[in-house]
């Protein structure tokens, strides 16, 4: 079973490797997919940035405002504090977030959103801690007819670079997050279940990835 202790664990004991993980099985999209994400953003206020990881988003952003990060894994956090000084980077749970209401323009997540083991409570949280009109940018992996391919690659073509890379544990849990993904569509609804508005969407790699900005109503 899949718990918030279990992700921390993964993402730790990946950090060292995990941007080139990401570089290599988004053949290279990952960096200007992240810049897209942020060019359909406001630059206006306060960002929070959760899952952050390696803090590559926050490192690309230019909101005017403060730049915050957020991860389960301190050990992501650790590379995320030597790549972003200006940024400021904490510890925390995307369901219980650590800050008074309205005080955030906006949120991000990259590939991110599928992890969460509770969607329903990260979006009331996301929207208390926005402020009236303050935008949520998603990117992450659509599932639909190409997404079986991409697991198809893991599991047999990219499984000795994964094993080599990560081991066999972990290589399975990122397999089972995208067997695990959810459809543009489940996306859209969830959001508009809890009071945000989509406002763009655009797709990449032919629809396998999908970058979403919506704003709360």
């Amino acid at each position: 079973m899949t718990t918030k202790r279990v992700v921390a664990e993964v993402f730790s004991a990946v950090s060292k490797k995990y941007d080139l993980f990401l570089k290599l099985i988004t053949f290279g999209g990952i960096d200007s997919w992240q810049r897209d994400l942020l060019q359909m953003l406001s630059q206006e206020g306060n960002r929070l940035d959760v899952g952050t990881g390696t803090g590559e988003v926050l490192l690309k952003s230019q909101n005017r405002g403060l730049r915050v990060g957020m991860d389960l894994s301190l050990e992501m956090l650790r590379i995320a504090r030597g790549k972003c000084k200006a940024c400021r980077f904490l510890v925390g749970d995307a369901e219980n977030i650590p800050f008074k209401e309205g005080v955030f323009g906006s949120i991000t997540l990259s590939l991110v959103y599928r992890h969460l083991l509770n969607r329903k409570a990260f979006l009331k949280e996301a929207k208390r801690v926005l402020k009236g009109g303050g935008e949520l940018g998603l990117l992450d992996i659509n599932r639909f007819f190409l997404t079986p391919l991409l697991i198809f690659l893991m599991k047999y073509p990219l499984k000795p670079f994964g094993l080599m890379l990560f081991g066999k544990e972990k290589w399975d849990f990122f397999i089972h997050s995208l067997e695990n993904s959810l459809s543009l569509e489940e996306v859209q609804k969830e959001l508009s279940e809890e009071g945000f508005k989509v406002v763009e969407v655009q797709k990449r790699l032919f629809g396998l990835v999908y970058l979403l900005c919506c704003r709360k109503d």
